[in-house]
């Protein structure tokens, strides 16, 4: 059966990651707001008790799968489909070419930068990488990601580096929207617990870029707690660094969003040293709960956090800078409390889902009506 939106995504809970998060709310918030919806997502041998959700097995040979997914979303939309992909960019771009119909694109970062850090393919940040010459793969999945991109009726990006960076690969400057990353509201609050288990939480996935290894070190040297919700490559190594210097430190793995409130709101400082982000889940969810947050200079999280008034923004391969910003807020609870009130007063403002998704869902419309 045809939805009125078909959201494609290359993965969706309970794997974990920005596109994941994004479709899984979306659609809770279409589905409530009696809007018909359909996921479309890469599994391996997920399963999923709502009928509205499809997962592609890449159990299967990856080929198969490829064109499996091609099929299934030119099974689920017609030219009236308002159709969102946030990942399987190429195969949205496929089906829509051989059907004819429009679709949208939300852009959740640089997928060529990301699949070649995860490989040891460079130690570049995401802007030196744009002028790095690429290797053959890394140039045909820049092609394939470009045309897909590009045919896009429009682009949607969560921080005004990614729009740049779309014009860079060949996106004309119209059909660039900047729209922010949401959380709701009623399901991140500041529940006032007077009794904090940890002096500092992060909640990211345990790769190269996170920079969780200075974290780790920080909370070593100033002998904090530090919890680290998420999974990754990087946890066996970052538990054996913990261990070394019998640090307290908790690995939670991945929990779900009522947990991850719980943990917040028993935290004192949220940090998220990452040397990219677009704009960070994790980092507006700490800041709807009420939390100083502090992340290092990039254009995302310089676009979330007000510096000095909720939060700080350190320079980048600076550990002395972070643990200065770490120790200036434990050891003083007014500035604590007065930027943890100045987050979620920002954050309701400018990164509500109830300003932001009537946002994405007007621009789709009109794109499929022109």
């Amino acid at each position: 059966m045809k939805a009125e939106v078909l959201l494609i995504t290359s993965i969706y809970p309970p794997q974990v990651g920005g596109p994941a998060i994004f479709t899984s709310r979306f659609k809770d918030w279409l589905v409530e707001h009696r809007i018909s919806a359909r996921v479309i997502s890469y599994g391996l041998g997920d399963k999923d008790n709502d009928k509205i959700i499809d997962f592609v097995s890449l159990k299967q040979n990856r080929l198969i799968a490829f064109i499996k997914f091609i099929y299934v979303v030119k099974k689920y939309s017609d030219k009236s489909t308002l159709i969102l992909s946030n990942g399987a960019f190429l195969e949205t771009y496929l089906a829509c070419f051989l059907t004819r119909r429009k679709y949208v694109t939300k852009i959740p970062g640089d997928q060529v930068w990301e699949f070649s850090v995860n490989r040891g393919w460079t130690s570049n940040n995401i802007e030196e990488f744009q002028d790095e010459k690429l290797n053959l793969v890394q140039r045909i999945l820049r092609i394939f990601l470009n045309l897909a991109y590009k045919n896009s009726k429009l682009i949607i990006v969560p921080s005004q580096q990614l729009a740049n960076l779309a014009e860079k690969w060949g996106v004309a400057k119209p059909k660039i929207e900047l729209i922010y990353n949401c959380v709701d509201p009623s399901k991140f609050q500041n529940l006032k617990i007077d009794k904090k288990d940890y002096d500092i939480i992060t909640v990211c996935r345990l790769v190269p870029w996170k920079g969780l290894e200075e974290l780790v070190t920080c909370a070593i040297e100033l002998n904090l707690r530090l919890v680290i919700v998420g999974d990754g490559p990087l946890l066996d190594d970052l538990r054996n660094l913990a261990q070394k210097y019998q640090a307290s430190i908790k690995f939670l793995g991945s929990i779900n969003n009522e947990e991850v409130q719980d943990i917040l709101n028993s935290s004192r400082i949220f940090v998220l040293n990452s040397s990219y982000e677009a704009t960070s889940y994790a980092l507006i969810e700490a800041k709807m709960c009420g939390l100083p947050v502090i992340a290092k200079k990039s254009d995302g999280s310089t676009t979330l956090i007000q510096d000095s008034i909720d939060g700080f923004v350190v320079e980048p391969n600076t550990v002395k800078n972070l643990k200065y910003c770490i120790n200036k807020l434990i050891l003083n609870e007014e500035i604590m409390h007065n930027f943890g009130l100045d987050a979620r007063k920002d954050a309701l403002k400018r990164f509500n889902q109830e300003i932001s998704f009537p946002k994405i869902l007007n621009v789709m419309r009109k794109t499929v009506e022109a």
